[in-house]
């Protein structure tokens, strides 16, 4: 089943607002990539969950209206596809009942329609979606753990009953070679009954088929069930790791994490592999055991004692293998993180002929790994060595026992029934000692398990979406004695800062490094919370604000910006999957960068590679500041934009920055202070206080830092004009 998107979305914003989540149309089809014409149910169920709305369709008649009393709101589907939103419904009038609706696209001073039984069936198509506002915890908000893992297998539970069955149907069949061996031996042989061999070869193709079926069956349900996880585990990783906050990712290397997220992968493997099949063949063992104490049970119980010796010694050396291979993961993972510190820096290190050094460091975490690996393969050969003993008495053992119970008395175990046993033994011990290698391989998994933990279950970043401030922002910004540090115990990178900031207002940021630039920009976004102090825009605690609202309010362009593979365009119009093609060639020349744009063989189309490493640093720079623009922000944030560029690239930005300007609030930091000249106020930042606030000429009256750093910028032009004054040119 299929939505109008746009129909859908401006309904179910109203019916979301009255559940008490906050949101627009243009943020979930940013959020959500909903870009096409229909959109599916599942697709919009998904989406509302996210939001912590639980969505249920429903296909009603007239005649069971009244079933909604007390649903309200609800979404009701009219026949052109757009949408009304039920509000009550009447129930004694003279005419019947009456569905109170509201027009979802007139906005919320609408008038109430009336539907009686005529208008309902000849407007509506009688689909119905509820609306449900629900509190409980999710999946993507329900810590990593064991027992979230279990539970996600869990949900597959129809799955795993037909494996279950097609498990116990195999087994079934799996012990039809012992027995026909049996009955072939000691009676097809010793009889010479060929009629009961063409019983026996009729039924051995008839349970070949059947096995086969059981077989297929049971395989191509494991494919699904593992495909199925795959597939949830993928989703919830990336959304718990874009709901991390940015220090996260300045914290920990992206090689760690990386290392660290495969690992969801071993688990998933351990889950629909290992223990699935251990669980499984445990149920050969529920069945084969009794049978096997029928044939003997003096035989049983010498078989189960070798099977549970082999299982004591794999148990007991668990651990110590556990901690060896603990010790390869961190080794695993430091040679890891170099490899990919080492792609992402290879500009660095070729810039540097670093690869020697490079290359010993690497050198030196090979070592350590293959090392691990030693320790772990030398240490798991003791129990393999020690077991191999038991695994050769279980078959040979229990031969050579068989055969002598079968010479002292013949007529009790029969040469037949001795080979029944050896085959169905074998069968039975298997997931015994497997069980024991399982709980080996569960202590590696809890390894896995705390690895991926330690990256989803990070303290998310709040959000507040849905539930936080959403008014209208012009660009009003105050800081009121704000002060922040980036962890304990570390200097202040703010101290008691306070200042304010007009809508329409051009404010510079200088500074020496370190003073704190960067760090207003910052907090401005909502990337540190953990701040002193009140910080408002247009009269709102920043800490109450829907900081994805916030954000798409505050354009952001800083000295380094990375652009995605794919088309201009699609660069340009990220943030706003809508967007039209003349609103992206606007943003472009508002930015500088049609010009170069113009000049490519397939213009907007042209494709980006992974870095945009085809454009040059001020094309790439410009295309970001178009992507900035794209929300038509009304707080745009430069952040050093133009301190990598070349003088004509950063001539092009600054020519256009006062129309760029027009009707939004700038703050750009920079060192370079020609780029401040025209901003309304500079602030002056020293250690992290607010040294001087002013115009250009009246912080190079009165400001020593503003001073010194103008002068020694505009050194070379000063003594240049001295020079044409001072020295007069003789013919």
């Amino acid at each position: 089943m299929k939505l109008n998107c746009g129909y859908f979305l401006s309904a179910f914003v109203h019916v979301a607002a009255r559940t008490g989540i906050e949101t627009t149309e243009d943020e979930l089809r940013r959020s959500y990539a909903l870009v096409d014409a229909d959109v599916p149910l599942d697709t919009v169920v998904g989406m509302a969950r996210e939001l912590g709305i639980e969505l249920r369709p429903l296909q009603i008649e007239w005649a069971s209206i009244t079933q909604l009393q007390g649903a309200f709101p609800a979404m009701l589907g009219l026949r052109d596809g757009s949408f009304l939103i039920l509000e009550g419904l009447v129930e004694d009038t003279p005419q019947g009942p009456i569905l109170l609706a509201r027009d979802a696209e007139a906005g919320p001073d609408s008038v109430d329609i009336a539907l009686d039984q005529q208008r309902f069936e000849r407007l509506c198509t009688g689909e119905v979606i509820l609306a449900k506002r629900h509190y409980k915890l999710t999946d993507s908000v329900q810590p990593f753990s064991m027992r979230w893992i279990v539970s996600q297998l869990l949900l597959e539970r129809t799955l795993l009953r037909d494996i279950g069955l097609a498990s116990i149907i195999t087994t079934v069949f799996s012990l039809f070679p012992p027995i026909l061996s049996m009955i072939v031996l000691d009676r097809v042989m010793v009889n010479h009954s060929y009629s009961t061999l063409t019983v026996m070869c009729g039924a051995v193709v008839l349970l070949i088929v059947f096995e086969m079926i059981a077989g297929y069956s049971r395989r191509l349900y494991m494919e699904v069930m593992a495909t199925r996880i795959d597939g949830r585990l993928s989703l919830y990783l990336l959304d718990r790791m874009l709901n991390l906050p940015l220090d996260f990712f300045e914290r920990n290397p992206t090689g760690l994490i990386q290392s660290k997220l495969a690992k969801i992968y071993q688990i998933r493997s351990f889950l629909t592999g290992k223990l699935l099949q251990t669980a499984l063949d445990l149920v050969v063992v529920a069945i084969v055991v009794p049978i096997l104490f029928v044939l003997n049970w003096a035989l049983t119980l010498t078989v189960l004692s070798l099977a549970c010796v082999l299982a004591f010694i794999v148990y007991h050396y668990a651990e110590v293998i556990g901690r060896r291979f603990k010790a390869v993961v961190a080794a695993e993972q430091r040679k890891n993180t170099h490899l990919v510190e080492s792609i992402y820096g290879i500009k660095t290190i070729k810039s540097l002929a670093l690869e020697g050094r490079r290359r010993g460091e690497w050198d030196a975490r090979v070592a350590q790994s293959v090392d691990a690996r030693y320790e772990l393969g030398r240490t798991a050969n003791i129990p393999q060595t020690l077991s191999l003993p038991f695994e050769r008495l279980i078959f040979s053992g229990t031969f050579l026992l068989g055969a002598y119970l079968t010479l002292v008395d013949p007529a009790s175990f029969q040469a037949g029934s001795l080979m029944a046993f050896i085959m169905l033994g074998n069968r039975a011990t298997q997931p015994i000692i497997q069980l024991a290698q399982l709980m080996q391989d569960y202590g590696e998994i809890k390894e896995a398990v705390a690895e991926v933990g330690s990256v989803v279950n990070a303290q998310p970043e709040l959000t507040r979406i849905g539930t936080g401030l959403r008014q209208p922002i012009s660009g009003n910004i105050s800081f009121s004695d704000v002060s922040f540090r980036y962890a304990p115990g570390a200097p202040q990178a703010l101290d008691g800062v306070s200042f304010e900031a007009r809508s329409g207002t051009f404010l510079g940021v200088m500074g020496r490094s370190g003073s704190g630039k960067t760090t207003i920009t910052r907090l401005l976004q909502g990337l540190n919370n953990q701040y002193e102090g009140i910080i408002k825009i247009d009269g709102m605690d920043l800490r109450e604000i829907d900081l994805q609202h916030l954000r798409t309010c505050i354009g952001v362009v800083g000295q380094e910006n990375f652009l995605f593979s794919g088309t201009i365009r699609e660069n340009i119009g990220i943030a706003k999957p809508h967007a039209t093609f003349s609103e992206i060639v606007r943003v472009a020349q508002l930015a500088g960068a049609e010009e170069f744009i113009e000049r490519l063989p397939q213009g907007y189309d042209t494709l980006l590679t992974e870095g945009a490493a085809n454009l040059s640093g001020g094309q790439r720079q410009r295309l970001a500041i178009a992507r900035a623009l794209i929300l038509d922000p009304p707080i745009l944030i430069l952040d050093e934009a133009t301190s990598a560029l070349d003088a004509e690239s950063e001539a092009i930005i600054n020519a256009n920055l006062m129309r760029i300007a027009q009707g939004r609030t700038i703050i750009c930091v920079s060192h370079r202070l020609a780029m401040l000249v025209d901003a309304d106020k500079i602030l002056v930042l020293e250690k992290g206080r607010l040294d001087a606030i002013g115009s250009h000429h009246e912080l190079l009256q009165g400001n020593e830092i503003y001073q010194h750093m103008w002068h020694t910028q505009n050194r070379s032009i000063e003594v240049t004009n001295f020079d044409r004054i001072a020295i007069p040119h003789h013919q």
